[in-house]
């Protein structure tokens, strides 16, 4: 059972790692990197409300793609225009992706190239993955720009012992859809490496729900990860890390399918390769790496192709000291460079920041931080960013966690210097968040957790259609003077039945508006988990998970239709290495929209096997 609870416990709460997911659900035990210098910091001793998801979890969700499984988290949302490849946006307490930072392997893998720089999910399958952390709430002394809704930090496969594991596993299902996984991870004496390959191809389904959108939109994408590090001295560790996409898919126009030959497709090519050095003098320790991430999208339509290029380089350096055991502290500086291209639009844009945060333990039940940073940006100057945090634990099972914190976004190269969209007139948004939290363990892997938040953002940033009809389209994007906010609450927790069967739940409201008082679009009112995680036998395990998702404002001012959809999937152990699994996406085939006129999944099958070598 202490499986069970460890994994039922992530879905409703992300928080579990991959070190202790054979130990007793334990808080104590469990360690979260939501600070400055990246510190392992136990759960029970931050104030920052972080999901951790772990290898196991990931391996075992029904979902496809990462974002799906994602939102059944408390606070997280999703709304994808279509299958696996279509355009797809995570939201966090609200607000969506231009406020979330995406790093995967310490590589920041959003496309500055994008309208509002942002990372697209519909891309990103969960194989490979061995383990995701999502920081909630803003984050921008930590992060810098954009990082107000929270930062998802994803890490694919690492070795976990001494020696040599080869991994691999096969996928097929619905809509003629193929996936492949291939690993290799091994750990000497010095360091250790990790490589996973991956591939998808699907026929899909059409993206444009109705009757008259019956052409399929395929999707096919071929995914390299890399890792490694080696400890060349007693006082010096090198490490290096890469990523590779190459995808591409058919989409469907805001009119529908269109008429033959069906020519809307998205290719994205995207690298990002990332080097470190860690090394200590004295009594600091110090971390300096430099990154580059790239990104090369054409969407191609009715004969013309929109070319969307963008680039990334970035030099981080922290140091980290202790000053007694109740105080330490970390400070540094880092540069960035962002560029982009379009057929007709390019422009570039230099961040340098410098940071330090201070974690100060005054009694053994107690522990604060406080972390300031500042951001000279090119084009708008200086930003002034701070957080502060505690956790304060009550008793042996009880925590209280506070946060408050400032935060920034400066516009994106598209939404200044697109010439048929942008605005050089636009500010900086600035915003200021709160939140509030509880959580209570009963000992036996049960737990109940709630959080109130609370985030407003000055001269809200949002794409104001100008006309529509007759043709030409036009719109631009345009600030809304006062201050946009999102509030809400969010509950989850976690019901022990028996030593082989949990209950899990997640309920989170959420009201987003802007500063006229229009709803934030896409954004649920009311978000409903419920679970339940089974071991039958010693071979085989299995769960199924309920969402309900009402009160969704769309595009057109009018709410989108609630809907309820039910996954399922089950595994059984061949025997310690190899596993054979079946999944069900939407079980009762709901007909369903998480975008406005955009096809959600039929019921769709998936049988595989994995194995370890």
């Amino acid at each position: 059972m202490t499986k069970l609870l460890t994994s039922a416990s992530i879905l409703a709460l992300g928080l579990a790692p991959a070190a202790v997911a054979q130990e007793a659900f334990d808080l104590g035990q469990i360690k979260i990197f939501s600070t400055v210098g990246q510190n392992e910091i136990d759960l029970d001793r931050t104030g920052a409300t972080v999901e951790v998801l772990t290898e196991d979890e990931i391996r075992a969700a029904p979902e496809t793609r990462v974002a799906d499984y994602l939102a059944k988290l408390p606070g997280v949302s999703v709304s994808a225009n279509g299958g696996l490849g279509a355009n797809t946006t995570l939201r966090v307490r609200g607000l969506d992706g231009k406020y979330i930072k995406v790093l995967i392997d310490g590589i920041d893998v959003t496309d500055p190239a994008a309208p509002q720089t942002s990372f697209n999910w519909g891309n990103l399958t969960t194989s490979g993955i061995s383990r995701i952390e999502l920081l909630k709430g803003s984050s921008s002394a930590i992060y810098g720009s954009r990082a107000i809704a929270g930062v998802v930090n994803i890490t694919t496969a690492r070795p976990e012992e001494p020696g040599t594991v080869v991994s691999g596993a096969l996928e097929a299902g619905s809509f003629d859809t193929y996936q492949g996984t291939l690993g290799v991870a091994t750990q000497g004496e010095r360091g250790g490496a990790a490589f996973t390959f991956n591939h998808v191809d699907t026929d899909g389904f059409s993206s444009r729900d109705g009757a008259a959108n019956t052409e399929d939109d395929g999707f096919r994408a071929t995914r390299f990860n890399f890792s490694g590090d080696f400890q060349a001295t007693d006082m010096l560790t090198l490490g290096l890390s890469g990523y590779y996409l190459d995808a591409e898919g058919a989409f469907d126009e805001f009119g529908g399918d269109g008429a033959p030959p069906f020519d809307e497709w998205n290719t994205t090519e995207s690298l990002g390769l990332r080097a470190f050095a860690a090394f200590e003098t004295g009594a600091l320790t110090h971390r300096l790496s430099t990154s580059y991430f790239r990104s090369d999208r054409v969407s191609s339509s009715n004969g013309f192709d929109s070319i969307f290029d963008g680039e990334r380089r970035r030099v981080d350096y922290v140091a980290e000291g202790s000053a007694s055991d109740q105080l330490r502290y970390s400070f540094g500086a880092d540069w960035e460079e962002e560029e982009f291209a379009t057929n007709t639009d390019s422009g570039s844009v230099q961040t340098t920041g410098v940071f330090g945060e201070l974690l100060f333990a005054p009694t053994t039940d107690l522990d604060l931080s406080a972390t300031l940073r500042y951001d000279d940006h090119s084009t708008f100057g200086g930003n002034l960013s701070g957080r502060l945090a505690a956790a304060y634990r009550l008793s042996e099972g009880t925590i209280l966690r506070a946060v408050a914190a400032t935060g920034f976004r400066a516009p994106s190269l598209y939404e200044l210097n697109s010439t048929l969209y942008g605005n050089a007139a636009l500010e900086p948004e600035e915003s200021l968040s709160f939140e509030l939290g509880v959580e209570h363990q009963f000992g036996n892997g049960s737990f109940v957790k709630a959080t109130g938040f609370y985030t407003e953002i000055d001269n809200l940033i949002q794409f104001v259609t100008l006309t529509s009809f007759p043709l030409p389209f036009t719109g631009q994007y345009q600030q809304t003077p006062g201050t946009s906010t999102s509030k809400g609450i969010e509950l989850s927790g976690l019901w022990a039945i028996t030593d082989t069967l949990a209950l899990i739940g997640a309920y989170t409201y959420t009201d987003a508006e802007d500063a006229t008082g229009a709803r934030l679009l896409r954004v649920p009112g009311h978000d409903f988990v419920l679970g339940l995680e089974a071991e039958m036998g010693e071979r085989w395990a299995g769960t199924v998970t309920l969402n309900h998702v009402a009160d969704r404002p769309d595009e057109f001012g009018t709410v989108m239709p609630d809907y309820t959809v039910v996954n399922a999937s089950v595994a059984y152990d061949i025997n310690d290495r190899t596993e054979a699994y079946m999944r069900v996406v939407n079980l009762f085939d709901e007909q369903y929209q998480t975008s406005a006129n955009f096809s959600a999944s039929d019921r769709a099958v998936y049988f595989g096997v994995r194995a370890r070598f």
